[in-house]
């Protein structure tokens, strides 16, 4: 009888080390310095498009490309697809995309006439 209390002890051991485990694991704070270099760990990239928003202004040629004129700013946006916006040259539309702000090109994801 003196043996078998021996391997329940083992037992009980690796259960409470298998159940502490994971809640030390839920509770530490995030690595900010890499361990072999001790050098600050890079953040993830940020994306370099905006939310969407709506752009508003008329479809002009500006040279040999299409673009949205924003009337009130004076700025000109290219756009990621001419094919969309080719049938609004000369027209005053909303334009609902992402911003790339490091091109000024706007991923078109729906155009509408506005009035």
């Amino acid at each position: 009888m003196k043996k078998s209390w021996i391997p329940s002890s083992i037992l009980g051991l690796v259960l409470s080390v298998t159940a502490v485990a994971p809640m030390h694991a839920q509770n530490a704070t995030p690595q900010t310095a890499d361990p072999q270099t001790d050098q600050p760990m890079q953040q993830p990239e940020t994306s370099k498009y905006e939310d969407i928003k709506a752009f508003t202004g008329m479809i002009v040629k500006d040279g040999s490309k299409l673009v949205l004129k924003d009337m009130s700013s004076s700025t000109a946006y290219k756009v990621d697809d001419e094919k969309k916006v080719k049938d609004y040259v000369g027209k005053m539309v909303k334009i609902t995309g992402t911003l790339d702000q490091s091109r000024n090109v706007i991923q078109v994801e729906s155009i509408e006439v506005v009035s």
